[in-house]
């Protein structure tokens, strides 16, 4: 169940925020942000005055920003996964080789790897900031 009190601070947030928009489009002279903006900058302020009529509004206007969350959420990773960290493996792999051996070496008897700095004491993990 939803407080009335979660529906009037996002009320405020809707109020201030689709108030700006609106006073953005009033000024820019461009109407359809103007009366969209508008309603929803009333929209905010019938969360602030009436919160228990307007709950059921409240519930389905996160469902759908949940909604289009996840979408959002799913295409930005696929964005980054594929314009970022793909050419990056590509670049690796032409001009670096790759980060591990991909075949196995019968000539090695072990594939660890000595330690170049001296190990750490207990009392660095134990204690740690």
């Amino acid at each position: 169940m939803t407080d009335n009190k979660q529906v009037r601070k996002f009320g405020c947030v809707a109020f201030i925020f689709f108030g700006i928009l609106f006073a953005l489009g009033v000024w820019r002279q461009k109407p359809v942000p103007t009366y969209l903006f508008g309603l929803l900058f009333l929209i905010g302020f019938g969360f602030i005055l009436l919160p228990a009529v307007l709950t059921p509004l409240y519930e389905g206007w996160i469902k759908v920003s949940h909604k289009i969350g996840l979408i959002i959420t799913a295409i930005m990773l696929a964005l980054a996964y594929y314009l970022v960290m793909t050419p990056f493996a590509w670049a690796k792999r032409i001009f670096g080789g790759r980060p591990l051996p991909t075949q196995p070496d019968i000539n090695l008897t072990s594939y660890w790897v000595d330690r170049s700095e001296p190990a750490q004491s207990k009392e660095r993990f134990l204690k740690r900031y």
